[in-house]
């Protein structure tokens, strides 16, 4: 979707929120809800989240938001602990999460891409083959087809979803669900810009990242690979073909609260102003 349809679909909806509650403007104001929020979590969400703050406030200004990329356990753990009132997650809850009252929102779909350094003459690997890299079985890229060289491995801290996403997807679909283990000396990110950062400008590297970041990897001297010969597209994510893939929720504790602004903003995420956020920003609306 275009951003012209966006604005004008914020326009339109404008009108059809309604809101009621103590942090409320007096009906009629047309300004909405008032007062500060804190939301957070996974940095993969956060591109979309910053833009629908930004429409969102358009709104209604007299809201302030904020939110921090901290990681999808950070960001849940925030909203169970009553830090946020919002939280982003780019993996599925936990059982111990959900026990606490944490319930997941799906608000779009991600492909997780493998990206290597610009410099790697390798243009596909399978499923088994990224499981055994990012486990350190596999070390040299000459057992995989490619130069005489060590593998570097890139990988992302432990609060993140996307690296939990990463091995239940990729490593438990090898080793068996819980028992993929990353390698330990592989070097950590914090975010998937620190991680295409580290791939583009480190020789002979591997890492992943969310399809919302593909682009920005070749600009930072790396490049997106096929796996099971499968490109990571959003048509491929689409029709259930691309192997590494998953939805991005947005996290709260409880069901949420009619015409509470948790409830609202989680609503405009969902609608077509959203969705096209979600679209501009390099991810994949809901079907």
């Amino acid at each position: 979707m275009k951003k012209l349809f966006m604005a004008a679909t914020i326009i339109l909806i404008a009108a059809g929120l309604a809101f009621a509650g103590g942090n409320k403007e007096a009906a009629g104001s047309g300004e909405g809800f008032s007062g500060s929020w804190a939301f957070g979590g996974s940095t993969t969400v956060m591109p979309i989240a910053e833009v629908a703050i930004e429409e969102f406030i358009k709104l209604h200004p007299r809201v302030k938001l904020t939110y921090e990329g901290q990681g999808s356990s950070v960001g849940v753990q925030g909203v169970i602990d009553g830090v946020y009132t919002l939280g982003g997650a780019s993996r599925e809850l936990k059982s111990t999460e959900k026990e606490k009252g944490a319930i997941a929102t799906p608000i779009a779909l991600d492909g997780i891409g493998v990206v290597v350094n610009g410099g790697v003459p390798m243009d596909n690997l399978s499923i088994e083959q990224v499981a055994r890299i990012f486990a350190g079985e596999i070390k040299n890229w000459k057992e995989v087809g490619g130069a005489d060289k060590p593998i570097v491995v890139v990988n992302r801290d432990e609060a993140s979803g996307t690296r939990s996403a990463f091995r239940e997807l990729a490593l438990d679909k090898h080793y068996g669900k819980k028992k993929g283990k990353f390698i330990k000396d592989a070097i950590t990110t914090e975010s998937n810009g620190d991680m295409i950062t580290k791939v583009g400008s480190t020789p002979d590297s591997i890492g992943y990242c969310g399809f919302g970041y593909i682009s920005k990897a070749r600009n930072a001297g790396g490049k997106e690979i096929s796996v099971e010969g499968i490109d990571p597209t959003v048509d491929n994510v689409l029709k259930g073909k691309y192997p590494i893939s998953r939805k991005l929720n947005i996290v709260h504790k409880g069901a949420l609260v009619e015409s509470s602004l948790e409830k609202a903003f989680v609503d405009f995420l969902l609608s077509d102003a959203g969705q096209a956020i979600v679209e501009d920003e390099g991810f994949i609306p809901l079907p």
